[in-house]
């Protein structure tokens, strides 16, 4: 968790440093150059970190022979899409310069780097080792932060050698954790061709299910690379950062909700469970999202640079598009929690269908703000398809499911309060009980150190409120 919230940290830093530093111009350049790299590097990892976690589990003893495998076949995909990518980039981003395309044929090495360093991040996990699975997570974060400082510092920043800047720290985050794979797998360190079918079998469908929620959360800005100017996508990649703000604490509360649900047998407490998080979500959702649409007017220009004020149309959409994609989140969730994975797999489909007929038009028409409208109606297909499978899976209302009730409203304001630290409630019948459960809670709270507990996100408290809870039961 706190490893988590460093990341989250980290990609506050980084995202208000970058543009500060740039300017929309060189922002969008950055976004441009370091997208489909990303994008088509993620995906020639075909899924195979997933498939370490698994197989190293359960075979600890051939954990070298299993990442090796992996490995060379991520090599392979890497160096076969990057050579696909290189002849298909002018055209992806043909709003570019030159310079711009160079620089993202020069950054497909990324792809390589993923296969190295990406994949093995599984092994580490598996095996249990999760202080070194922790730190090189966090590597890259601190390495590009560190980057950005240094170029503030020397005042040369240009989005071209940053870009190499941060291959290079990617390859010094590699070479470590081959060495550290090396000591803490079994086994022996060469691929086995009988184990490359084992896991494409296993990687592969998670790779393909990632497709759809690609399309619905990155496909805006790829055809903004490949339609508008650099400083056109510098003021949506900020009005993006801005929007993300009001998704942590939804995101934990999905977190929470998979196992709950699908540990309770009773399928009438099930629908209780859903239908109290997603009122909940609800509330969250609109208590988040509506601060952050009514500041976005002063705070924005004063966080990322009065040059980005061209921003805030966006950003006035993006919100609450991202306060409903949060919500989208919790309800997908839950339906994982009932067992229908597959109906999550369909709503993100159907999305991307929304996303796909409406974002070239609406883009075509009205720029970016047409982007921001159409990732508005994407979220929102995503939410309501979610919200009614649950809704003839628990035979529960619709408005039952999003509409806030007092009592969920009384809910959540209560296990708010039970979170401050030093608060005390007064006793009832089963007075002493209940004040022991809260006296350990304020215990707990009052040892932990400042930066652990009171100085942590609202994520961190509610993931830790219910593990806090269950020591006392």
């Amino acid at each position: 968790m706190a490893t988590n919230s460093g990341l989250a940290v980290l990609a506050v830093a980084t995202g208000v440093i970058a543009p500060r530093l740039l300017g929309p111009s060189g922002e969008g350049e950055l976004a441009a150059i370091q997208t489909w790299p990303l994008l088509l590097g993620t995906l020639a990892m075909l899924g195979l970190d997933s498939a370490l976690v698994y197989f190293i589990a359960r075979e600890p003893e051939r954990g070298k022979q299993f990442t090796a495998t992996a490995m060379l076949i991520g090599l392979l995909s890497s160096l076969l899409v990057g050579a696909t990518a290189w002849f298909a980039l002018p055209f992806l981003l043909s709003a570019q310069g030159p310079d711009v395309i160079s620089a993202a044929r020069v950054f497909l090495l990324v792809g390589v780097l993923f296969a190295v360093f990406g994949i093995p991040i599984g092994s580490l996990r598996a095996a249990h080792s999760f202080v070194a699975w922790n730190v090189f997570r966090v590597a890259p974060g601190l390495a590009w932060l560190g980057i950005l400082c240094a170029s503030w510092f020397f005042k040369d920043a240009h989005p071209i050698p940053l870009s190499r800047w941060y291959l290079g720290a990617m390859l010094c985050c590699a070479l470590p954790i081959v060495i550290v794979v090396k000591r803490r797998l079994q086994g022996r360190s060469r691929p086995e061709r009988r184990l490359v079918g084992r896991l494409l079998r296993f990687g592969l469908p998670s790779a393909v299910t990632s497709l759809p929620q690609t399309i619905n959360l990155r496909f805006d800005q790829l055809l903004i690379i490949a339609f508008l100017p650099a400083r056109s996508l510098g003021f949506y990649v900020v009005a993006v950062a801005w929007s993300g703000a009001v998704a942590p604490l939804l995101s934990a509360i999905g977190s929470v909700l998979f196992p709950q649900v699908s540990s309770e047998p009773d399928m009438r407490r099930r629908g209780q469970l859903l239908a109290t998080a997603l009122q909940g979500g609800t509330a969250v959702a609109a208590v988040t999202s509506i601060p952050f649409i009514l500041l976005a007017p002063v705070a924005l220009p004063l966080v990322f640079g009065a040059r980005y004020a061209p921003s805030i149309p966006s950003a006035l959409v993006l919100v609450p598009a991202g306060a409903i994609l949060a919500w989208a989140g919790i309800a997908e969730e839950g339906l994982r929690g009932l067992g229908r994975p597959t109906t999550v797999l369909v709503a993100e489909s159907v999305a991307a269908v929304v996303t796909l007929a409406t974002l070239p038009v609406l883009l075509h028409f009205f720029g970016i703000m047409g982007a921001a409208v159409a990732s508005l109606l994407g979220y929102t297909t995503i939410a309501v398809f979610a919200a009614s499978a649950i809704s003839r899976s628990t035979h529960l209302p619709l408005h039952q499911l999003m509409v806030p009730s007092p009592a969920a409203m009384k809910s959540m304001m209560l296990r708010g309060i039970s979170m401050l630290p030093g608060r005390h409630h007064r006793a009832d019948k089963d007075g002493a009980a209940k004040k022991k459960r809260i006296g350990y809670i304020g215990k707990h709270i009052r040892s932990q150190s400042l930066s652990h507990f009171i100085g942590v996100s609202y994520q961190q408290r509610f993931q830790a409120l219910p593990r806090i809870l269950n020591k006392t039961k």
